[in-house]
């Protein structure tokens, strides 16, 4: 049974998949199969996505797992891990991470509205959770009603899930209580 369909049944959601299709290339035999679940938690909507695929050359589309705000806001915020550059810009510009964390001023990169990442870093829970994990979260476009967070080595079990529908949830209720 996958992650997804765990989850679905532990939340009482819906999950599909679709049927696995393969092809045949030159460099061998692929195969292809698209999971999605959708739940509801504290009456959000959440749906996970997995492009899972096989083959030749092995590799899987990541977990995106997409908390579904209630209304659309003009808002703008992502997190992701910060490059080797970025670092270096930090060691020569000091000001540009004051307001971060030291326990995840050098692991994660924070943009978007400054109003947002100044309230959302200041959450003891967020920093809490999203230390020592590889993660992306962003709201992509602006406008946006959509929280979006691939986790880079997908999700090992039902309690990592739960650390990310905690990480997003903090998210969500700092756009709420600090978005125009």
């Amino acid at each position: 049974m996958s992650i997804i369909q765990d989850i679905t049944e532990k939340y009482y959601g819906k999950y599909s998949a679709e049927s696995e299709k393969s092809f045949n290339s030159p460099v061998g035999k692929h195969s292809f199969q698209q999971k999605k679940g959708i739940i509801e938690i504290d009456g959000t909507k959440i749906s996970i996505n997995l492009n899972a695929v096989k083959g030749a050359t092995y590799g899987t589309e990541p977990f995106r797992i997409t908390l579904h705000l209630n209304k659309t806001y003009t808002i703008k915020f992502s997190a992701f891990p910060k490059s080797l550059w970025h670092r270096f810009l930090d060691f020569l510009i000091p000001s540009r991470v004051v307001l971060i964390p030291k326990s995840v001023r050098n692991q994660f990169l924070f943009g978007g509205d400054k109003d947002i990442i100044k309230n959302i870093v200041s959450d003891e829970i967020f920093i809490k959770n999203i230390a020592n994990e590889k993660l992306y979260i962003g709201t992509m476009a602006k406008p946006t009603n959509k929280i979006i967070l691939t986790p880079a080595h997908g999700i090992k079990d039902m309690k990592q899930f739960e650390k990310f529908i905690s990480i997003l949830k903090c998210v969500q209720k700092t756009i709420e209580e600090n978005a125009p």
